[in-house]
């Protein structure tokens, strides 16, 4: 197994609970099988289901049936974990009326994510670790984090705010609304913040719990950022097990504008069983998709490998590897070509609320420079900041795997890999 660079300076410095620590992969081949026959509604989330083939449908049912096991697997909560203290906060680029602007990240620890428990999640995602795993966080203890954070950070200085809980903002079951409307009024005591971001799945975003939100801003623009990650609903369901289509986004986009919401849609590079080109052609198929429906900016989101998920399992097997640095440079510049001033695309900084154990990397020589210079690229999105780049590695490295292909259909992928980390789980248990 690889091991990756661990020149991690370009992330800045996270604030995890008070202290200060270093922040620590289309077209898809021809002849693919669609998973998405039909769907069906699920009264229980808003969610679907799939009616696809038989096949398809097994296959997932053993991504899930893995998730859910490495999910038991986690373990017990760590003893005196104070749920009136987040998890910490972190500056970042942001973007307000295109310019760029100083923006605060602020990760709630929360009740966990209910798509995890249902269905195991999604299988890049190790956030769960880093929640109370389903023991109820109540909104008094929601409102003490934020206050938390307005005690250690003038929130005042940032004009974009970002409150992430590692799940569903939305779901009354992950964060009651009173504890969302208390942070609002916070939030209303500052003139200089202009926009709040939060984050929820797009099937558990209930108009009402928009509106309220809305309404408690008083004016300041929502903008609800969703993991969208593939356009293509084999990536998106087998790949991912996100649990939703394409059709369901746009439903969801255009409730969004007729409440006078923002959408943010979140772009996954690289999700597991797909090889390193076919990982950067699904962006840019997705990119496409959002850019037809008139979103002009999408967040890139890095897979990383963490801890109790389905690409850690794959990770440990030699199946997965985080994509190349070269593969971000020529996905940005491949969407400028295309789409030009139509997509914005921003690449998120791949810091979490969990430990990551591998990431996006080359060769480990250049690794520090590129990512400097997607950091710069993020500033304005200009592609100037890639030129005069260049590794050995580049060619050796890169280029080899860009060209690696799997004539295999998706599910025979997924079922072959997943088959082979279930031998290996059992000849080390």
């Amino acid at each position: 197994m690889e091991s990756p660079s661990q020149d991690m300076s370009w992330q800045g410095r996270t604030t995890i609970a008070g202290a200060v620590h270093p922040d620590r992969g289309c077209v898809l081949r021809e002849g693919g099988i669609s998973i998405l026959q039909r769907t069906v509604s699920d009264s229980s989330s808003g969610a679907e289901i799939f009616g696809g083939l038989p096949t398809d449908n097994d296959v997932l049912e053993r991504v899930r049936g893995l998730a859910g096991r490495l999910r038991r697997e986690n373990g017990s909560l760590p003893e005196n974990l104070d749920f009136t203290v987040p998890i910490g906060w972190e500056e970042r680029i942001g973007h307000l009326d295109d310019q760029p602007i100083r923006r605060l990240i602020i990760f709630l620890r929360s009740t966990g994510c209910e798509w995890v428990e249902k269905t195991g999640g999604c299988t890049m995602c190790g956030f769960y670790c880093a929640t109370s795993r389903g023991r109820e966080i109540s909104a008094e203890e929601y409102i003490a984090q934020f206050e938390y954070v307005m005690d250690a950070v003038d929130i005042g200085d940032y004009p974009v705010i970002s409150i992430y809980n590692d799940g569903n903002i939305f779901n009354e079951r992950e964060m009651p609304v009173a504890a969302i409307e208390k942070i609002c009024s916070y939030i209303d005591g500052y003139e200089n913040i202009k926009k709040v971001v939060v984050e929820s799945r797009i099937d558990y975003s209930p108009d009402e719990h928009v509106a309220k939100m809305k309404k408690a801003l008083n004016g300041r623009q929502l903008e609800v950022a969703f993991g969208f990650e593939s356009a293509d609903p084999q990536v998106m369901n087998l790949c991912i097990n996100k649990g939703f289509s394409a059709n369901n986004f746009g439903h969801f986009h255009s409730r969004m504008q007729g409440m006078g919401v923002l959408t943010k849609p979140l772009l996954l590079v690289k999700p597991p069983f797909l090889t390193e080109a076919e990982a950067v052609n699904d962006v840019l198929q997705t990119v496409s998709y959002c850019v037809s429906r008139g979103i002009d900016y999408v967040d890139l989101e890095v897979t990383t490998v963490e801890k109790h998920t389905v690409v850690h399992e794959l990770w440990k097997n030699n199946l997965y590897r985080p994509p190349w640095l070269w593969s971000l440079i020529d996905l940005l510049q491949k969407c400028r070509e295309r789409f030009g001033d139509h997509a914005h695309v921003y690449v998120s900084p791949w810091t979490y609320s969990v430990e990551s154990l591998d990431w996006a990397r080359n060769c480990g020589e250049c690794d520090a420079e590129i990512v400097k210079a997607i950091e710069r690229y993020n500033c304005h999105f200009d592609l100037a900041a890639f030129e005069d780049l260049d590794c050995s590695c580049r060619d050796v490295g890169w280029k080899e795997a860009f060209a690696v292909e799997d004539p295999r259909p998706i599910p025979e992928r997924i079922s072959e890999q997943l088959a082979y980390v279930q031998n290996t789980r059992l000849s080390s248990a």
